[in-house]
């Protein structure tokens, strides 16, 4: 069985997903049109970021595809929009140059994943693919009522809990081993939280973690997964991940957290520390990943917190 034929065999359900591709390059259009018609999408084409808000006004959609610099509204203009009109549309962005700073930006906005041009095309089929894996979650969910039922989320922090989270990082490590991609695990524990709860009460530490929850989250792609392991500590799984790359993440959540106020009304500081894993620099199975990540925690404390450790420090 070829990549595309085990990819499209390993989508979930039959309904289809309903996509919306914004581009004023007609050479775009086609072949994103093309190829995940191919797959079984209900694909919309739009050559302007106006023609698409209109589209979106008539009738809603799971995914959108959206170029950054069009001329009128740019990609950014269409996020916004889109995600009025339906928060839990995953949008999808398009960046012709190699700038990070662009795609955080509209990571920031809300967007769930991106692109570059020139496409690779395999890359492009996984990010939708799991975009519509999300949207199928987020339906059944909605079917049932209330999303906890699906019995996934920490009551506390609205994080993923730790059952989902080994579900996802087992589908995840499957799915870089078949497509070679790569993968990074963060292990986060806030450093000397029995010391705020014994300070400022339990209501307080309960505050602590549900911000610390927030930071994460907010601070993440959506294609990435935060959850909370348990305690005063959270995973994260950082999707398509180089080891640079997630060591790079881990130091911007330290110091986020370390320069935010997390206990209103006084000048405690919160800080944490992180362990890393990388696949498949580090390891190749899910426990040895967290094994590894954990390793790499307490070190991290041993150290004397506030850090961030990994197997090789020179990344």
């Amino acid at each position: 069985m070829t990549e595309i034929a085990i990819m499209e065999s390993n989508r979930i359900g039959t309904d289809k997903i309903r996509v919306l591709i914004v581009d004023d390059e007609t050479s775009v259009r086609t072949l994103l049109s093309e190829v995940l018609q191919g797959q079984g999408y209900d694909v919309v084409a739009a050559s302007s970021g106006e023609e698409a808000i209109e589209l979106a006004k008539k009738s809603p959609f799971e995914i959108v595809i959206t170029d950054m610099r069009m001329p009128g509204i740019s990609g950014v203009e269409v996020i916004q929009h889109v995600k009025n009109l339906n928060n839990d549309c995953c949008v999808i962005v398009i960046t012709a140059y190699a700038s990070v700073e662009s795609a955080v930006e509209a990571i920031r906005r809300g967007a769930y994943d991106y692109i570059t041009k020139p496409f690779n095309i395999a890359t492009m089929r996984i990010i939708v693919d799991r975009a519509a894996e999300r949207q199928r979650l987020l339906k059944d969910a909605r079917q049932k009522d209330k999303f906890q039922q699906l019995a996934i989320l920490d009551t506390l922090t609205d994080l993923f809990n730790k059952r989902y989270f080994e579900e996802v990082l087992e589908k995840e490590v499957v799915r870089a081993k078949r497509y070679r991609l790569q993968l990074g695990l963060l292990m986060i524990d806030i450093d000397n939280f029995k010391l705020v709860n014994d300070t400022f009460g339990h209501l307080t530490g309960d505050r602590v973690l549900q911000r610390v929850g927030g930071l994460l989250t907010n601070s993440i792609r959506r294609a990435d997964v935060a959850a909370r392991y348990g305690g005063d500590e959270f995973v994260i799984i950082a999707t398509q991940s180089a080891k640079e790359d997630t060591y790079d993440l881990a130091k911007r959540l330290r110091r986020l957290v370390e320069q935010t106020n997390l206990v209103e009304g006084t000048d405690q500081k919160i800080t944490v520390s992180i362990g890393i894993s990388s696949y498949p620099a580090d390891a190749e199975e899910k426990m040895k990943l967290v094994g590894l990540a954990d390793k790499m925690l307490y070190e991290a404390k041993r150290l004397g917190k506030n850090r961030v450790c990994l197997t090789d420090e020179k990344v």
